[in-house]
């Protein structure tokens, strides 16, 4: 008997036993009646059993084509299943996501579109990890990362969402007590809040209408955590540099007023990248959460823009 049982051959004997004539299962699956009969001996030698009686008029099961039928029948429906589950993973909203956001757009605007993400998709698995390091995405065991940059990583696919403007901003109360910001010479001479990824020493880099300009600085205050540098210059310690994704509330509501606007200040990165990996092609869960951040993230940009002087 050999011990490795051929699928196809099991069906077409399961067909042969439904459709009561060899004919008839020759014809269900596609082959010649002298084909089909030539298989089914083949199946028998496998099995070592003689499945079948054939006689002029009929043909008769016997005990150990009965055995064969009953757990082929069932290995066949298991196999059917297991397609149509191989297969629904690349057409149903289901199954596990695991996706990287940047600390600051994570915690200050995405948090909330994954939420209204899961109640919209209850069959999706997230598991969500919120840090600045990227890496590889299959090592790291992530599907997609949002990275905000100017420079997207060659060895990963990258899909550009929108740009990404910063600006510099100060609370009312600070502006009072400092005076007004007009010049570079004055920001120089006020406590700046800046992101830690810069470095504890940096030139400040500006666009001052197509003209490059720089401010060497050391900001008083830094961190990865963009909620707390938000919550300084709302406690009035110093001027922010900050995504305006953080801080257009603030600006809009007053609670934060920018200043330096006729310089646009160059920030961590200018473009926010959805990445996945080069060599693996996402699967209908992970396409549909990148969609769905995608269609969030522009309906709000617009928000974000820098205001046309």
């Amino acid at each position: 008997m050999d011990n490795k049982l051929d699928l196809n051959l099991i069906h077409l004997f399961v067909t042969i036993v439904q459709s009561q004539t060899l004919s008839e299962a020759a014809r269900r699956t596609g082959m010649t009646r002298s084909n089909a009969s030539r298989q089914l001996k083949a199946l028998e030698l496998s099995i070592g059993a003689q499945l079948l009686r054939r006689t002029t008029r009929n043909m008769e099961i016997t005990e150990a084509g009965q055995l064969l039928y009953t757990h082929g029948l069932r290995m066949l429906e298991e196999a059917e299943t297991a397609r149509a589950s191989i297969e629904s993973l690349g057409k149903s909203v289901r199954g596990d996501v695991r996706i990287r956001l940047p600390t600051g757009l994570g915690h200050l605007y995405l948090t909330s579109v994954l939420l209204e993400f899961a109640q919209s998709y209850p069959d999706v698995t997230l598991r969500v990890l919120i840090n600045d390091y990227i890496g590889d995405l299959i090592s790291a065991e992530v599907d997609v990362a949002l990275k905000i940059t100017s420079t997207p990583p060659e060895d990963h696919v990258a899909r550009k969402i929108c740009d990404i403007g910063w600006c510099l901003c100060a609370s009312p109360n600070f502006i009072r007590r400092y005076g007004p910001i007009l010049t570079l010479e004055d920001l120089a001479r006020c406590a700046l809040i800046a992101p830690a990824s810069f470095g504890r020493r940096f030139d400040l880099k500006f666009d001052a209408n197509g003209t490059r300009m720089l401010l060497k600085v050391t900001p008083r205050l830094q961190s990865g955590d963009y909620p707390y540098l938000l919550q300084a210059a709302l406690s009035s310690l110093g001027v922010a540099l900050l995504p305006r994704y953080a801080v257009w509330q603030q600006l809009q509501d007053g609670t934060l007023q920018e200043v330096l606007s006729q310089y646009e200040p160059e920030g961590v990165g200018n473009s926010v990248y959805l990445l996945t990996a080069a060599n693996r092609y996402p699967t209908m869960a992970t396409r549909t959460l990148m969609n769905f951040i995608t269609e969030q993230i522009r309906l709000h940009e617009p928000h974000w823009r820098r205001p046309v002087l």
